[in-house]
């Protein structure tokens, strides 16, 4: 029994190394070329952004946005509204997303 116990942890443990390397599991920095353009649509201001290791739309928006005056469901419903199709908790890494921007009117 013990062997099978250590045999799991030492499985877990490569799995969650891997998946580190993989994926990774830390924010980065960000690098100089991230953001690309800023652009209008349909009277809501969004910014184009590759995506990087470790970035959530939660993430990209506070990077993006210096006023705290937005909610997650806003975020949410902005995000779907500017990549239709898209479901924000998949984002890929390396492509680009158009995320939203706000500022104290908004």
């Amino acid at each position: 029994m013990k062997r099978f116990l250590t045999g799991c942890i030492v499985l877990l443990i490569l799995y969650v190394v891997a998946y580190d390397l993989k994926i990774g599991t830390l924010p980065q920095a960000t690098p100089a070329n991230a953001e690309v353009q800023t652009e209008k649509k349909q009277d809501k201001a969004y910014k184009s952004y590759e995506v990087n290791p470790g970035d959530t739309l939660i993430s990209v928006v506070e990077k993006l946005n210096t006023s705290g005056e937005y909610s997650i469901f806003s975020m949410i419903k902005d995000f779907k509204s500017l990549n239709p199709g898209v479901n924000p908790e998949h984002i890929q890494l390396g492509k680009t997303y158009k995320f939203p921007l706000y500022n104290e009117t908004d």
